[in-house]
């Protein structure tokens, strides 16, 4: 027996439509933070004006790979849109995720090595000094 069957159904009802409201305002949010207007975001997107407002709605559940483009051209992660960390501090965060994203590799991981060793060093220091 799994733990969801005993979970009435109404409940996993809810919690889906909780679930698909909320993508829907973060696919709002992204493109109002964007400043694009729902007409040049559905051209963007090569879909019909009324297609993207069932998205925002919340209407039509977005496909992986819309999703997908919809936080390219918002330059949200993928993760900020499926996941609630009601942080805002993780929007630097993502905004450097995608930076990284964007770099060859090699780079790629040349940097974020580098950038981990500087961020414990810097840790490091900041939790001698407090004691």
């Amino acid at each position: 027996m799994s733990i969801m069957s005993d979970v009435p159904p109404t409940n996993k009802i809810n919690n889906t439509d909780q679930q698909m409201a909320q993508l829907a305002l973060k696919i709002r949010e992204a493109r109002e933070w964007k400043g694009i207007t729902q007409v040049a975001m559905a051209k963007q997107l090569g879909v019909a004006r009324q297609t993207y407002l069932d998205l925002e709605s919340g209407k039509t559940e977005p496909r992986v790979l819309m999703l997908l483009n919809i936080a390219k051209i918002t330059e949200r992660s993928l993760s900020w849109f499926l996941y609630d960390d009601g942080n805002p501090e993780y929007g630097d965060i993502n905004r450097l995720s995608m930076l990284y994203a964007q770099m060859p590799s090699p780079l790629r991981y040349k940097m974020v090595e580098q950038n981990i060793n500087l961020i414990s060093s810097c840790l490091e220091y900041a939790l001698d000094k407090h004691q």
